[in-house]
């Protein structure tokens, strides 16, 4: 089933103005289209998802979203009777075509329905450095609505340098490029925009070169972090998060801390890795099984360490929870750590 909504966005302009958008949702999944008019909040009726008399045009605006109200019927009326397979994409692109409206999509608009739809789909981390990304573009070209025209090769050339001089790591500026990449390459898929446009034909992302090799620790490191006389209760727990995570075939914490009693069958560790969903195992050694005894959660938990409480399955909460542990209880410790250790190394649980 599909159904729609007339709304706000969910950020005013500069000058406090709320757009009027078209928001279509099926199977739990959302994608919104502006209808190019705006107005103030206390304007618009959440009830009747049109204007108020209070403001100056809302009879003009409101015949206007009532003639959008009756062809969008009409559109998803049409593809149900059709049977055939239909995305919310193939409804916005036959809606602007019947309006005789090929609006163009600005890039903030798009990436913004990208992040919607990753985040519907339960990936909280990636819709996170798509975010991040969408932000850091804005405060270049210091707006927050970007075309793709304004995304041109050499404004993507000023931007690799404008992250050069925010001091961004050479990693993170590769993730930035490479999310916009993905997203020129979306809109083009879906023919928001014209593939005469794509500027990465000219700009090499490849060319952006990692800093430096990745950093590991040594035999002799690693034992003399496993055998550190350790006091204070943040340390201890950073170092077993490591050392399980090198014992553990480099599990990642999302995965440590979701491990599930059932998992642990004899002597063998079976999950299912939340990024690519592939099975992993491993036979866990004494140090797994002396921590195991230590981090043990309350046995009315179904999770095998005592991390996430009052078993927590929200995707939302075990996001949030993975980073705060990750900074508080994990990173900032190790990097005390290893400076007191005289391991001149940047370590983090990663």
């Amino acid at each position: 089933m599909i159904s729609y909504k007339f709304t706000l966005k969910a950020t005013p302009n500069a000058q406090g103005e709320y757009f009027i958008n078209l928001v279509l949702i099926k199977d739990r999944i959302t994608t919104s289209l502006s209808i190019k008019k705006k107005c103030k909040h206390e304007d618009w009726s959440f009830e009747t998802e049109r204007l108020k008399k209070s403001h100056k045009e809302h009879k003009q605006i409101n015949d206007l979203i009532e003639k959008y109200s009756g062809r969008i019927n009409n559109i998803i009326h049409e593809f149900e009777l059709d049977e055939t397979p239909f995305t919310l994409q193939d409804i916005l692109t036959k809606f602007k075509k019947d309006s005789g409206k090929q609006q163009p999509v600005s890039y903030t608009t798009f990436h913004e329905s990208i992040i919607e739809e990753i985040k519907n789909a339960g990936k909280l981390s990636t819709s996170n450095i798509e975010k991040e990304t969408l932000r850091s573009i804005q405060l270049f070209f210091n707006r927050t609505e970007i075309t793709f025209r304004d995304l041109s090769v050499d404004s993507i050339y000023k931007y690799q340098s404008f992250l050069n001089v925010n001091k961004n790591s050479q990693s993170t500026i590769g993730i930035r490029i490479r999310t916009l990449r993905a997203v020129f390459n979306k809109a083009i898929k879906r023919e928001i925009i014209p593939a005469t446009i794509y500027p990465f034909d000219k700009f090499k992302v490849s060319k952006i070169k990692e800093s430096g090799k990745k950093e590991y620790l040594s035999e002799k490191e690693l034992e003399t972090l496993k055998s550190a006389q350790l006091l204070k209760k943040n340390d201890i727990i950073a170092r077993d998060m490591f050392l399980l995570s090198f014992y553990g075939r480099g599990i990642n914490f999302i995965d440590l801390m979701q491990l599930k009693k059932t998992d642990l069958y004899k002597e063998t560790i079976t999950y299912k890795r939340s990024k690519t969903e592939v099975i992993v195992n491993f036979k866990i050694n004494e140090f797994w099984e002396q921590k195991i005894e230590e981090y043990t959660s309350p046995t009315d938990s179904v999770y095998l360490f005592n991390i996430i409480h009052n078993n927590q399955n929200s995707k939302i909460y075990i996001n949030n929870r993975k980073r705060k542990y990750l900074k508080v209880y994990i990173n900032t410790p190790l990097k005390t750590i290893t400076t007191d250790l005289g391991i001149q190394k940047k370590i983090t649980y990663y």
